[in-house]
């Protein structure tokens, strides 16, 4: 019984002073401060185990063969905040927090279905938008074959494809 009355009592303890915590306004909302390490470590997991369970239900995307019209997306969507070979992210990128990740460096680490349910659904509170409601599945499809390729593209291959055929 004095087990049950000390486990309840320190429920009530922790609840009060996480309602004071967000209620009185300590903690920080601001963009331009990083989250400490081990706020980010807890979010960079359940958005990465989030991504996967969500990506396991979903069936994998058949893989795009239109890398011109992935990359004709990518450019005109991504590359602001994501970067590319030879292409740095642009001020509303770099403003971002968490940072978004430069794709050619870390796409490697999801799979075609964790990707397409991220361009598909966004991700909250990281700026990370949902293309759902303006671009169809088969342009999605197209944008991660076209990131899938980033890792082992050189800038003058990227400048080729600004270029056009």
């Amino acid at each position: 019984m004095r087990f049950i009355a000390g486990f309840i009592t320190a429920f009530v303890v922790l609840a009060i002073a996480g309602l004071a915590v967000v209620f009185g306004g300590f903690v920080t909302i601001a963009a331009r401060e990083p989250h400490s390490a081990p706020v980010f470590f807890l979010l960079q997991t359940a958005m990465r185990q989030s991504v996967a369970r969500q990506a396991a239900n979903v069936p994998a995307p058949a893989p795009s063969t239109d890398i011109a019209q992935g990359f004709r997306l990518y450019n005109e969507t991504c590359v602001y905040c994501h970067g590319g070979p030879g292409k740095d992210p642009v001020d509303i990128g770099k403003g971002l927090n968490p940072e978004p990740p430069f794709l050619p460096d870390t796409i490697q680490r999801w799979k075609a279905a964790e990707i397409f349910w991220i361009v598909k659904n966004g991700v909250r509170m990281t700026g990370m938008p949902s293309f759902a409601e303006s671009h169809s599945d088969d342009e999605l499809r197209a944008v991660v074959a076209f990131v899938q390729k980033l890792p082992g593209m050189s800038a003058e291959q990227y400048a080729a494809y600004e270029k056009g055929p």
